[in-house]
């Protein structure tokens, strides 16, 4: 028996099929179909009830599958505790990010860190938010930047960053009068969007998930057939081609707008804000560097809001302030 094993076991059970595990997981069903068999034969027994509706938990796999979560959880519980001995050697934090957060952040973050902090190494991995959530659950990240779309309180301790806005953003070079008129606003109302094709990624992401709450809060549905990839930065060159609008903070896009690419439009009626947040994993002590990172994150987020690259109201400065104003009434009925 290995760890492989059981995480696809786990996985599998989680998922309810062999093929929904493999999607998952991102590798082909033969390779867990085999290792599930060789689990079986170690334990002795079968472990799962296949099907083509998917898999059941025979009772021997029910007895099987809590040692299997207690086995991983002390193994992850094993492997962030060497972790943070090995971070304090080499002080290697490693930051997971979405795209959208990447483009602010990232280049600020690799400077600060090496001008400021040179006893720190950061260590940058971008990717969708269902992934960037899965890196930090497995270990193999050390702070997950994310929405509070993505949040599970189980494994994850959470500090709120900045609540950002969402703007409709369109090609300033549009030639359709589609988007025309578009151009000489600042503002864009929700049920206006419906009128655009709109590039969006699925519910499988975090916008996306938010999108479609927002479609359900106000019975708008939005036009969501364009072909659309999910890769931010191919989205964005269908915009700018005058393919369609997207939905995003200005943390995406603030350098096309500054170069006058793109126009942006602030959602309103209502309008969309989104919580960032920066998370660790409960069960990975919180070492000294990865702190000090997570208050160089905090500065950067500042500085970049500061300068309307990111638009939105500091949710840590909001924190503070609200400590400090309990802090002063409890000073003066004293």
């Amino acid at each position: 028996m290995n760890f492989k094993q059981l995480h696809y076991f786990l996985t599998t059970v989680k998922k309810g099929s062999i093929a929904a595990a493999a999607r998952e997981l991102d590798i082909a069903q033969p390779a867990i179909s085999q290792q599930l068999a060789s689990l079986e034969r170690e334990m002795g027994g079968q472990l799962l009830t296949r099907s083509f509706s998917g898999v059941v938990l025979t009772p021997a796999g029910q007895v099987f599958l809590n040692h299997a979560i207690k086995l991983v959880d002390d193994f992850n519980l094993a492997k962030n505790e060497l972790n943070g001995i090995f971070n304090r050697i080499d002080c290697v934090v490693k930051v997971a990010m979405l795209p959208s957060i990447g483009n602010v952040l990232s280049m600020p973050l690799i400077a600060e860190v090496k001008a400021r902090h040179p006893k720190l190494t950061l260590d940058i991995s971008t990717g969708p938010s269902y992934s960037v959530k899965s890196w930090l659950e497995e270990g193999n990240v050390d702070i997950a930047l994310t929405y509070e779309q993505e949040v599970n309180p189980q494994f994850m301790t959470v500090e709120p960053l900045i609540r950002e806005e969402l703007h409709l953003v369109v090609s300033n070079a549009a030639t359709n009068n589609e988007y025309q008129h578009l151009l000489s606003r600042d503002t864009i109302s929700f049920w206006e969007i419906s009128q655009f094709p709109l590039l969006s990624p699925s519910t499988k992401d975090a916008l996306g998930r938010l999108i479609a709450h927002y479609e359900r809060l106000t019975g708008v549905s939005l036009q969501h057939d364009r072909a659309y990839s999910g890769q931010l930065m191919t989205g964005l060159r269908q915009v700018m081609q005058g393919e369609g609008v997207m939905i995003l903070p200005t943390s995406a896009v603030f350098h096309l707008q500054e170069s006058g690419l793109v126009k942006l439009l602030k959602i309103v009626d209502p309008e969309m804000p989104r919580l960032v947040l920066a998370a660790t994993n409960k069960t990975a002590p919180l070492n000294d560097a990865t702190a000090r990172m997570l208050s160089i994150i905090k500065q950067v987020v500042a500085s970049e809001q500061k300068q309307h690259h990111w638009c939105g109201l500091l949710a840590f400065a909001q924190q503070a302030q609200s400590r400090g104003a309990s802090l002063s009434g409890s000073l003066i009925s004293n």
